[in-house]
């Protein structure tokens, strides 16, 4: 599959340099060498032009509509989006696929912009064997006292797993103001991360800030979890760096909050009457 990926991508740069070579054949016969340089202005203009429409719709979505919010989920999905970035260069690859099934033929989803694995933390319902009342053994939800509460609450097994986790951005001029597509797979779930990597499955379905397979969908054990613990450990760190910068300011250490109540406990000392 890599290899005829690439025969196509060759014969497709040979057919660009022929048709280039035509073209400058074409203009050198009618118009002779001077409507080279005269194309090729107007070339450099057109391309200046929209490098300069391009750059300032660029700021102005970036300035005016992006969303500027804090979500713990999306900061741990930009997080991840950084992390395959540093770690996709020692990776050759193309594009993703979804394999789809025997009617259907498989789907791109766009350019693997980052790859990365990472462990995520699993939680299993424990089930225990119980007699019902017809004399039946049935698997049952095991339950302990939780003396805080008096109450009864479930019992769970805690694990973790390794996950696949890819940065896929749309091809097209409009991938440039759309954050990627995280994509979050088992790694059995797709084949070798070499060229285009294909995942087994029929559809991609979105949770939260992430898109799993159709046949990960209903999981709660890896995937809300997952996601949840993730969550948990962010506003940790958050609570943390926000504690350590109140600790800053009610101690003098930080110098620019210092700086300004020093500014607002200034006092103008009125002149005597004479």
């Amino acid at each position: 599959m890599v290899v005829e990926n690439k025969e196509k991508k060759s014969k497709a740069w040979i057919i660009v340099a022929i048709i280039v070579i035509l073209i400058i054949v074409f203009v050198v016969y009618f118009l002779g060498t001077k409507g080279i340089f005269k194309i090729l202005g107007t070339f450099i203009t057109i391309l200046w032009v929209l490098a300069i429409l391009f750059g300032g719709a660029y700021l102005f979505y970036h300035l005016f509509i992006k969303k500027h919010r804090f979500d713990i989920t999306y900061v741990n999905k930009q997080r991840l989006i950084e992390a395959g970035k540093l770690n996709i260069k020692g990776y050759n690859v193309g594009d993703l696929y979804l394999s789809g099934d025997a009617g259907h033929s498989r789907v791109c989803l766009g350019k693997i912009k980052g790859y990365c694995r990472v462990q995520i933390l699993t939680r299993t319902s424990v089930y225990e064997d119980k007699t019902d009342k017809e004399g039946k053994v049935v698997k049952v939800e095991k339950k302990v006292l939780d003396k805080e509460t008096n109450t009864y609450v479930p019992v769970y097994d805690s694990g973790k797993e390794e996950q696949d986790v890819f940065s896929v951005a749309k091809r097209g001029i409009m991938s440039f103001f759309t954050d990627p597509y995280v994509i979050r797979v088992s790694p059995e779930e797709h084949d070798d991360i070499v060229g285009d990597v294909t995942l087994k499955g029929f559809s991609l379905l979105p949770h939260s800030e992430f898109w799993f397979l159709n046949s990960d969908y209903l999981d709660v054990r890896k995937i809300d979890y997952a996601i949840l613990k993730e969550a948990e450990r962010g506003i940790m760190f958050e609570t943390l760096r926000d504690m350590k910068s109140i600790v800053d300011k009610a101690t003098g250490v930080d110098s620019e909050h210092k700086k300004f109540i020093e500014k607002k406990n200034l006092v103008e000392v009125p002149e005597a009457n004479k």
